[in-house]
């Protein structure tokens, strides 16, 4: 009596619980792609359900993924084995609601037929929330009669933008995806703020961004975070333990367009680009590694703004510079301010910003108060940083107006050309003879989860960073 009991209040305990006991399955293949439509567009999957997807090309055009999950039980789209579920050919897929995961698809071949494939809203003002892109893999998806014919004679390359995925609403998390081989303009992923509500708390992390092709001109970065029109409102996105391998497309990897975001832990290997915090306040930059490798294009972290911390980054043989801090053109804004007058695609003072213990090996130089604008570098900490390597170039623009905006202390240097950095706040030493060990221990220990383990080409491209460590 007493076992029929305990079976009978386990049961009460999941069906009163999590709901779980009544979620459904629910598979579909290729040919039943307007039955899969109908169903994920409906409303009408419970919490628990699972949408799964057999081997196959599915080509579904435009489609919405509708339901609502709750925190204990998400709905799910995903590929009964990894990979095997390719989606290809014009897409627009939306998905809104909330607690819903998308995972284990391979969109290959794919590419917008909007201004975005995928978004995770179903039109203006109606976003998505708590929802999950997971173990995807976006793969040479252009346009073919975009990306593949021939410019005209003094056009480039690449003229239109579209954007392969794109996060409104908020608590929206994408992770364990490899994107690689965009070629026309337009982000990779964008991080949309809405002006009413705008702290989203999104998070990125453990993807693998690869080759991006260059496009030639502003507009193709890997990662946007915000807009010029938003820059001044808080986002609190964070972006951590990601690698982005050759990434090309612009001098812009990841662009920081607005306030309280967190980027740590990120590995750029051999991305021509930078770090940008090009609008925007109280961004932290922290336990970043960027490895250069000499080629051309490749710099470091790039700061513009105020109330920035830049912390326990790793820069290493960079073409360009290490760090750079620009010069603005207006003051913050205020909400007196005339944006029309003073753009918010402009830049602002750099101001109040602690750019501290980093490491800058073997980059070719140094920026600060570089570019036009008058409003120099103000109450700029710049403590306890090693610079090492060959040589170094230490750039500061009409050194009598930017010096006084910056509070040097503590930093340590070594040149094997003997190169000396004339300035309080900096003391000579000779080269640390283990930098080598410590980047190759920081690199390889950035290279571990990361991406869709399923996909070939994700695991090729972490075997080629960490080969260059043998």
């Amino acid at each position: 009596m007493k076992h029929w009991k305990s079976i009978i209040a386990s049961l009460l305990l999941l069906s009163s619980g999590t709901g779980i006991v009544n979620a459904r399955q629910y598979h579909f293949s290729p040919d039943k792609t307007d039955e899969l439509k109908r169903l994920v567009s409906s409303g009408s999957l419970a919490p628990g359900d699972e949408v799964i997807l057999a081997d196959g090309v599915y080509r579904p055009g435009d489609f919405n993924f509708f339901a609502e999950g709750t925190s204990a039980d998400t709905i799910t789209l995903r590929a009964l084995n990894p990979g095997k579920a390719i989606v290809s050919g014009p897409v627009k897929m939306r998905i809104y609601g909330s607690y819903l995961k998308v995972d284990g698809l391979f969109f290959n071949k794919a590419w917008a037929s909007g201004f975005s494939m995928i978004e995770f809203r179903k039109d203006k003002g109606v976003n998505a929330r708590h929802c999950r892109l997971t173990n995807c893999v976006i793969d040479d998806c252009n346009d073919p009669e975009k990306s593949e014919k021939p410019a005209p004679p003094g056009h480039l390359p690449m003229s239109v933008a579209e954007y392969w995925v794109g996060l409104y609403g908020e608590n929206h998390r994408v992770d364990h995806c490899y994107f690689a081989n965009k070629r026309i303009g337009g982000l990779v992923l964008q991080l949309w703020l809405d002006e009413n509500s705008h702290i989203n708390n999104h998070q990125i992390d453990h993807n693998l961004f690869g080759f991006r092709q260059p496009y030639g001109g502003n507009g193709a970065e890997i990662i946007r975070v915000g807009h010029s029109w938003s820059s001044q409102l808080e986002s609190h996105a964070i972006i951590e333990n990601n690698v982005f391998l050759h990434c090309d497309g612009e001098n812009e990897i990841i662009s920081v367009k607005s306030c309280n975001n967190i980027l740590r832990r990120n590995l750029f290997f051999e991305s021509r680009g930078g770090l940008v915090c090009r609008h925007g306040h109280y961004n932290v930059i922290e336990g970043n590694t960027i490895v250069g490798n000499h080629l051309k294009g490749t710099c470091g972290i790039r700061i513009i703004n105020q109330g920035h911390t830049v912390y326990d980054n790793l820069v290493c043989r960079t073409d360009g510079w290490g760090l750079l801090v620009r010069v603005g053109v207006f003051e913050r804004p205020t909400p007196e301010t005339d944006i029309k007058a003073e753009p918010l695609t402009s830049y602002h003072r750099a101001e109040n910003v602690d750019i501290a213990y980093n490491d800058f090996i073997d980059c070719r130089s140094m920026e600060l108060g570089s570019g036009k604008g008058e409003k120099m570098p103000r109450n700029v900490r710049f403590a306890y940083n090693n610079i090492y390597g060959d040589s170094f170039d230490m750039k500061v623009s009409r050194p009598e107006h930017t010096l006084g905006g910056f509070y040097f202390l503590d930093n340590s240097y070594g040149f094997s050309d003997g190169k000396t950095i004339p300035m309080t706040g900096f003391v000579r030493t000779s080269v640390p003879s283990d930098h080598f060990t410590n980047e190759r221990n920081r690199v390889l220990g950035l290279l571990t989860d990361i991406g869709a383990a399923w996909y070939a080409d994700n695991n090729a491209e972490l075997a080629y960073i960490s080969n260059k460590y043998k």
